[in-house]
Order: C-alpha cells, then sequence, then structure tokens
C-alpha cells in the first residue's frame, strides 16, 4: 500500500518552494507587459481619435468656411458652420463611422447637435447633454481631453473632446470622438493572449517538471527509507531498488552509503569476526533453511562438524596469534571448497560446521575426504616459522526430519569418536 502524501511532506514542500515563486513570477510579468501593452493600446488610440477629431474639424472647415453659430428658427435649434446650416446634415459624420467604426457627436455649447450616437430604440440622441465633468474639462476651460471611460446613455466609451473655438477665441461647442471601451479593451485582450498563452504554458511546463523531478527526488527517498526500515527491522537481506544505485546524485551516494551499512551489519550479526566466515547463530539459521527446503522439496542435506586436530598445541608453541593464522587459514579453504555446495559456519573455538545441499551421506564424505586432502597438502606459514603442518577430524551425518540439534549432536557424538580414534579421519 503506497503511503499517503502528507501536505507537510518533501514532496508538497519541493513543490511550493518551486511552483509558487514560478507562478508568482510569470504573474508578474504578464501584469507588467499587460500594462505596459494596454497603455501603448491606449495611447495610439488617443492619437488616433485625436488625428481623427482634427480631421473632421478640418473636413467642415473646408467645406463651410466661418464660425459656428445658432439659429433659433420657430422653436428649433438650428446649427450653422458660416452662411449653411449643418444641424440636419449627417453624412460626414455618418461617413466617418462608416470607415472608422467611431462615433462622432458635434456640441454646441454642451447640447449634442449632430451626433451617431443612438438610444436603445434606434434613435439619435440629438438634445441630450454632455457630462458634467466634460463640460468643465472641455467646454469652461477651453482644453481639448481624453477620457477613458465616459459613460453616454448605457454604453461606456474611450474618447477625445475637443473644444470648437470661433474666430474671436470664444469656445462655443465641442467635437467628441470615441469608440466603445469594450472596444479598447478587445485590442489590449488580443494583443495579450499571446502572452497570457505564454505565460500559461511556462506555468504549465514547469508544473510538470517540477512535479515530475519531485517525484522522482521524493521516490528514491522512499526507497532508502523502506530498505533502511527493513534493515532497521531485522532483515539485513534486503535489497535496494537499482534505480536509486544508477543515481549520479548525492541520493545515489546515500543509496551505496546504506548498503554499505547493511554489509557491515550483516558482518556483525551474521559473520565470525576473525575468519570472515557465518557465525554459530548464522550457521543454525543456514541449517534450519535446507532442512525446511528438504522437508518441502525432498533436496538432501548432510553437515559435518569438524574439528582441528592439536590446535592446543599450535598455540602454546607459537603463541595465539599463529592460532588465529591457522583457523583464518582452515577458514578460507573450507569457504572455497564449500562454494556452490552449501555453506561453512565457525561452530566455536576450532569447530567448524559444514552444510552440504543437495548431497546425499556418501556424496558428502567423499567431499570432506577431497577437503581433508587439501588441508594436508597446504601447511600454514607464520612469520619466519617453518610451515606449520595442520590436520582436521569431521563427523558426518545425513540430514533428515529430526531437530536440529539433535542432527548436530549425533554429528558431534561421530566427532568425538574419530578424536579418540586417533584424529585426521571421517567417522560417519
Amino acid at each position: 500500500m503506497k503511503k499517503r502524501i502528507e501536505k507537510n511532506s518533501l514532496y508538497w514542500a519541493l513543490l511550493r518552494i518551486t511552483i509558487i515563486p514560478i507562478v508568482l513570477l510569470v504573474m508578474v510579468i504578464t501584469a507588467f507587459c499587460t500594462k505596459s501593452l494596454g497603455d501603448s493600446i491606449g495611447q495610439e488610440a488617443q492619437k488616433g481619435l485625436k488625428n481623427l477629431c482634427n480631421t473632421i474639424l478640418m473636413i467642415y472647415d473646408d467645406l463651410y468656411p466661418g464660425d459656428y453659430s445658432i439659429v433659433n428658427e420657430d422653436g428649433a435649434i438650428l446649427l450653422f458652420k458660416g452662411e449653411h446650416q449643418i444641424s440636419n446634415d449627417f453624412s460626414i459624420i455618418d461617413r466617418v463611422k462608416a470607415y472608422t467604426d467611431a462615433d462622432v457627436t458635434l456640441f454646441y455649447q454642451n447640447v449634442r447637435i449632430l451626433t451617431t450616437i443612438e438610444n436603445a430604440q434606434g434613435e439619435r440622441v440629438i438634445g441630450t447633454e454632455a457630462n458634467e465633468v466634460v463640460t468643465k474639462e472641455v467646454l469652461k476651460s477651453g482644453e481639448e481631453a481624453f477620457f477613458a471611460s465616459t459613460l453616454i446613455g448605457d454604453k461606456k466609451y474611450f474618447s477625445y473632446y475637443a473644444p470648437l473655438i470661433n474666430s474671436d477665441g470664444s469656445c462655443v461647442g465641442m467635437i467628441f470622438v470615441g469608440k466603445p471601451s469594450a472596444y479598447v479593451k478587445g485590442l489590449v485582450l488580443h494583443a495579450i493572449m499571446p502572452i497570457l498563452l505564454l505565460a500559461i504554458a511556462a506555468i504549465l511546463l514547469a508544473g510538470f517538471f517540477t512535479i515530475r523531478f519531485s517525484g522522482q527526488l521524493v521516490g528514491a527517498i522512499r526507497k532508502i527509507e523502506g530498505f533502511l526500515e527493513k534493515v532497521t527491522n531485522g532483515n539485513l537481506h534486503a535489497e535496494l531498488d537499482s534505480h536509486v544505485l544508477k543515481r549520479s546524485d548525492e541520493l545515489g551516494e546515500m543509496g551505496k552509503h546504506a548498503l554499505k551499512m547493511q554489509k557491515s551489519l550483516r558482518e556483525l550479526v551474521e559473520q565470525d569476526i576473525l575468519t570472515k566466515l557465518y557465525n554459530r547463530r548464522s550457521g543454525e539459521k543456514m541449517l534450519r533453511q535446507i532442512q525446511d527446503e528438504y522437508m518441502q522439496s525432498g533436496i538432501p542435506f548432510c553437515i559435518a562438524l569438524g574439528d582441528v586436530d592439536y590446535f592446543k598445541k599450535v598455540n602454546d608453541t607459537y603463541g595465539h596469534e599463529c592460532g588465529d593464522v591457522v583457523l583464518i587459514h582452515l577458514a578460507d579453504q573450507l569457504k572455497e571448497h564449500m562454494h556452490g555446495k552449501g555453506f561453512a559456519a565457525r561452530w566455536g573455538g576450532e569447530e567448524f560446521l559444514l552444510g552440504f545441499q543437495g548431497y546425499h551421506l556418501e556424496a558428502a564424505v567423499k567431499s570432506v575426504e577431497a577437503l581433508m586432502e587439501n588441508i594436508r597438502r597446504k601447511d600454514v606459514s607464520y612469520n619466519d616459522e617453518k610451515g606449520i603442518h595442520v590436520t582436521m577430524t569431521f563427523g558426518v551425518v545425513e540430514g533428515s526430519e529430526e531437530k536440529i540439534d539433535h542432527i548436530i549432536r549425533e554429528s558431534d557424538a561421530k566427532l568425538y569418536l574419530g578424536k579418540n580414534q586417533g584424529r585426521d579421519r571421517i567417522v560417519f
């Protein structure tokens, strides 16, 4: 069962310290670009509206020279430009709107006389007044002005207002040129859309690689954690995932150190310190394993308990250090001989136990005879002493379903009999 990823785990910590700064950075960059583009487009729109406004005024000046004036005729207010009445002539401003999609209004004072703006019923909003802010900013001051959001009816406009100045310098009205604010915002959105898409792609890409890296990193740590947990619980033969060991970073090194620690613990627990063979505890464990396989699958096994002949005499003559050299020399021979046949363990002092798996008694005895012959041929070298001749005596028995202690006692009895019969022999 997979462990639940806690919110305070290393995995989430890695995600927080990587993805959050990236998201914030992308958001800041996107906001900055949006602001810059918005300002740039706004400035271009303002410039365009101003140019359009001046063009309209030039058209009126060219077609109808003279000042703007109002004539009240039978209650109707008529706007004149020079000698020409233009209050009912929408051709110029309608054509401008058709080509530029910009609304145009001519005010006399603050009252709309000519306009392309229509209400919900499709009627031109002639006779309505400009709002107070526009009147104050343009009409009373005689200065042009831009407005990013002018409310006209129920619609907001991005607009430019300029005063209408007669030849005597008096301000008699205003001209308005504008486009719906939604249109200008649409231009900004269209311009920043690639940036937004790129920002989203950057966040997703960064998130993908961060999640993947974090998952691999935490996965490797958990494998090491699981391995150490098994070792802590006594499983000194647990295996560490090979993917961790293949890593070339600190986690790979950590995994290798964990394996070295496991090996050291296994040597301390399972091996005899002097000879590097299995110790007695591990030897008993190995015996139970091969007996279990015998009982389950019928694979035969034999054990041989051996003792170094006249080992006390070696210690007394040459010293205990020499005795250790003799034990190490014999242990190396036992280990080499038992390779592929079973195992060798130091049973205690100068006693060794051999476990043969897949061997009946006759085959095991022949193998021990070959081992003894090899021991006889190889004297032990110690300092400048002449080669020390060493022999061993063995008691060999075939395995059974009897308790391990019983089988060992039987082998020990045969070893004891061999000692009494003159040593350097096999009793079976």
